[in-house]
């Protein structure tokens, strides 16, 4: 039977990971001397936040709308012009 070494390599194997896995739970059981965070205590940041009117917000997101409306125009005609120069391109290579 030639098998014998593989398998008892594989059961060390088997006997090495499981005594890993004891050693990882015990970090995650509070065991952990290097560092504890469960007694660290969380700090929320603090924001400073201009305060803005209502009429100038209302001034702020209309300037933002007619930016988005000017950038969509812009990739239109980019998308137009592409278009029919690929189509240009297409009827040049198979007409002449």
């Amino acid at each position: 039977m030639s098998a014998g070494g593989h398998m008892t390599d594989m059961m060390n194997r088997i006997r090495q990971n499981a005594a890993l896995k004891v050693s990882r739970r015990n970090k995650f059981k509070g065991n952990n001397r290097e560092t504890n965070f469960s007694k660290k205590k969380l700090s929320k940041p603090e924001y400073d936040f201009p305060k803005v009117s209502n009429s100038e917000l209302k001034l702020l997101k209309n300037k933002i709308k007619e930016e988005a409306i000017k950038e969509r125009k812009k990739q239109l005609i980019v998308l137009i012009l592409f278009a029919v120069g690929v189509t240009i391109v297409f009827l040049a290579f198979n007409y002449y």
